[in-house]
């Protein structure tokens, strides 16, 4: 049987869909600036030099790193979403511990406790395939 009760996961679907609900909004942003009209700016300057171009290309690259980055965090929102039912849901994926209501509702995506994931940390830093 779940420690978690219907009230708990309530209360977590409440956090998960608020911040689903704050990410689509940001993604929508995003994709409106990402129509490029900053860069393209820069670059159909006739007057834009090599540096302007540079810019140009980078701010275009952190503006997709940036909606990857936000690709991902839905998907794990989703993936949080589908489990949520789960019996399992709220255990650690590690040593199957509690994971406090609190944490959950702060980060529904979580799937360590608190002392699981400072270790996952510390001993697989820079091992994620980030972006950028």
């Amino acid at each position: 049987m779940s420690y978690l009760t219907q009230q708990n996961r309530a209360d977590i679907r409440a956090a998960l869909e608020a911040q689903r609900g704050k990410l689509i909004k940001a993604m929508q942003a995003a994709l409106e600036e990402s129509g490029q009209t900053q860069f393209s700016e820069v670059l159909g300057r006739a007057s834009g030099d090599s540096a302007d171009e540079a810019l140009a290309v980078t701010l275009g690259d952190l503006s997709a790193a940036r909606l990857d980055h936000e690709v991902r965090a839905l998907q794990a929102l989703e993936n949080a979403r589908l489990r949520l039912d789960d019996e399992e849901f709220g255990l650690c994926v590690d040593c199957e511990a509690e994971i406090p209501v609190a944490r959950l509702i702060a980060n529904p995506v979580s799937t360590r406790c608190i002392a699981c994931q400072s270790h996952f940390e510390h001993t697989h830093a820079g091992q994620q395939h980030g972006s950028i």
